[in-house]
């Protein structure tokens, strides 16, 4: 199994050795650095990562789709799985062979990682209490899928179903809100997904550039947009 670790980071120097020393023996990390002024792109060199670099800061869906592109399309190693975890140390290295496993035993094409499941969903911030479980619940109505936790970014992808579907990343409305158009055109292009339960952690330093109000309204605006796009519905091979 070839196995590829995706972060995005911006001005996270300092959480990216940690993320480094705890993925799994021999998978490989590649880092996007999404117009860092610290020395996030120099750590990560240092750490052994393979590094995508912005200019400029574009976001995290930008970056996520850079990355993904550099895997998938761009690589000259071939991979069987690509994990996309943040890099600010909310989300644990160590559990990705969880991520793994249930790809593995059983037929899915995505394996998204559930905080709703998690352990320490009971100290959860308000936002994610409230609204998480009615974004989840829309998804779910609008695509067949059964996910407790649509938003997380804990997420293991299947290579070789990302290559029949590399299109839809190129036509995203709203990549800064990529999660909700990404499993509606997921699901119509017959993307298969699963949940396996996550613990968040602490950020090692600072806060989220999100915005609870901002981040929102984001996503239903994405979840909107994607369902009156009706011409661009058929990109998948």
């Amino acid at each position: 199994m070839n196995l590829a670790v995706l972060t995005a980071a911006l001005n996270e120097a300092s959480s990216l050795r940690q993320l480094a020393e705890n993925i799994p023996s021999g998978a490989d990390l590649f880092v996007v650095d999404d117009g860092s002024v610290d020395d996030t792109e120099w750590t990560a060199r240092k750490a052994g990562a393979s590094v995508i670099r912005h200019c400029i800061n574009l976001g995290q869906g930008y970056a996520f789709i850079s990355g993904i592109k550099a895997i998938v399309v761009d690589s000259p190693k071939k991979y069987d799985y690509v994990v996309y975890l943040d890099a600010d140390g909310q989300h644990d290295p160590s559990e990705i062979p969880r991520f793994v496993e249930r790809v593995s035993g059983a037929d899915l094409d995505v394996v998204v990682g559930s905080r709703i499941l998690g352990s320490n969903y009971d100290g959860a911030p308000f936002f994610r209490r409230t609204f998480l479980p009615l974004f989840s619940f829309m998804i779910n109505s609008l695509t067949g899928y059964t996910m407790t936790d649509v938003m997380c970014g804990f997420r293991l992808f299947r290579v070789s179903a990302l290559q029949r579907v590399i299109q839809i990343f190129d036509h995203m409305l709203e990549p800064q809100y990529l999660a909700s158009e990404m499993f509606i055109r997921f699901s119509k292009a017959g993307i298969a997904v699963g949940e396996v339960p996550i613990d968040m952690h602490d950020r090692i330093r600072g806060q989220s550039y999100k915005g609870t109000v901002r981040y929102g309204w984001g996503v239903l605006k994405a979840i909107v947009r994607a369902l009156l796009d009706r011409s661009r519905n058929d990109f998948v091979k």
